[in-house]
């Protein structure tokens, strides 16, 4: 059987939300051993957050607690019992690395911070995640993507120019840092095997998410210039846009960028006499022109479904694309041809579709396992990994450690 990239790793996460169980889920589809370490007293936020499985709301029936935490082991343990403290340093004990996206100090406040853990494995990686990292005056302000989009710049930008930001869907930032951070942990690995030497990462979540606005961060730097909001505009593309085509709530992205994408444009739209017009000759005229360019180019794309509107364009050197909603990525023939999803059975939920991470390796491919019920692995860890006798275990349950 081929050596995953991370095999014979073994991380121990003290994730919450998104972004760190998402980062060591990826590590666990590139082989790593995983275990997630939570509550129930306090269970992780995203397993009470739709949607759940037949709109049935329970602990292990959250669809998006499952997506963003599959190909790990999961074990109950309480940290505000003095046991389970004990538990959890003895478990990094046996770990290469540990992965945290609380708030600064909760990790010291637990004595699990990096110093803590260092002094019990001088080559212990320790990466963590909060939003603004575990210096400066923000430090220990909570929050969660939606926040830090807002925070990061990219709120502002987002939506109308003559309306209120509309930031982009969802904890869109929650998104991104763990591609950022699962880059840090295997850098920090490959400085481990160099050198012999442990690591701490603080990955603060508003630097990373900074890097996406950059353009508008240097523009201000260099020219004293604030972007605003542009809506569907480009400020070197036209038209440049969403269009509305055939059907309920049926859309395609259009986007020309050049002369050359302009003269496949136009035919692909089979030369209509608009496409002549002197208002559109050129790019600078047709962004001189760009409101009643969008309305004829919509009157086109409105008689004809999405997807023909974007073959079409694509077969003609234009870059464009459907706006596909739920169900269409349930069938995107590209994704199932990829095959992105891995479908596996949940106790609790049935038959579930898990995505891998977008990043495959032909000599390494990944292998996506499910999502753990809370605490499923419990007595696995303890028993396999740390290697407590039954009557131990059974001592530390009665007590309320794995609560």
């Amino acid at each position: 059987m081929t050596k995953k990239i991370l095999e014979g790793i073994r991380i121990a996460e003290f994730g919450w939300a998104v972004v760190g169980p998402l980062t060591a889920s990826w590590a666990g589809n590139y082989g790593a051993e995983v275990i997630k370490i939570e509550t129930r007293t306090r269970p992780d936020i995203i397993r009470t957050m739709t949607p759940f499985k037949d709109d049935r709301a329970g602990i292990d029936n959250s669809l998006f607690f499952g997506r963003e935490n599959a190909s790990k082991y999961s074990m109950a343990l309480n940290l505000k019992h003095p046991d389970g403290v004990r538990l959890a340093r003895r478990l990094v004990g046996k770990c290469d690395i540990v992965i945290d996206s609380y708030t600064s100090g909760v990790m010291d406040k637990y004595g699990l911070g990096y110093n803590d853990l260092k002094a019990l494995k001088p080559d212990i990686i320790m990466i963590s995640s909060c939003m603004f990292g575990q210096t400066g005056e923000l430090r220990s302000m909570p929050g969660y993507g939606v926040t830090l989009a807002a925070v990061s710049g990219i709120t502002y930008l987002c939506g109308w120019p003559d309306r209120k930001p509309t930031g982009p869907y969802g904890s869109y930032t929650d998104y991104l840092i763990p591609r950022l951070n699962l880059l840090g942990v295997v850098s920090a690995l490959d400085y481990r095997r160099r050198t012999g030497k442990g690591l701490y990462l603080d990955a603060a979540q508003v630097e990373a998410v900074v890097q996406f606005v950059s353009p508008a961060l240097l523009d201000y730097a260099v020219n004293q210039r604030v972007a605003e909001r542009l809506g569907n505009k480009s400020p070197c593309a036209a038209p440049h846009g969403v269009y509305r085509c055939r059907g309920k709530d049926r859309w395609c992205a259009i986007a020309v960028f050049n002369e050359e994408q302009w003269r496949g444009f136009c035919k692909a739209t089979g030369g209509p006499p608009w496409s002549r017009d002197e208002r559109f000759v050129t790019m600078s005229a047709r962004k001189r022109n760009e409101e009643d360019l969008n309305r004829l180019v919509e009157s086109w794309t409105y008689e004809r479904p999405a997807k023909e509107v974007m073959f079409v364009m694509q077969k003609n050197g234009v870059p464009a694309g459907v706006l596909n909603n739920g169900e269409d990525l349930g069938h995107d023939p590209q994704l199932v041809h990829d095959r992105y999803y891995t479908r596996l059975e949940h106790p609790e939920m049935g038959m579930v579709d898990y995505p891998g991470h977008s990043i495959e390796f032909s000599k390494a491919p990944q292998e996506v396992w499910r999502s753990p019920c809370l605490g499923e692995h419990t007595e696995y860890v303890c028993k396999e990994i740390l290697g407590l006798s039954d009557e131990e275990f059974g001592h530390y349950a009665e007590n309320g450690v794995f609560d």
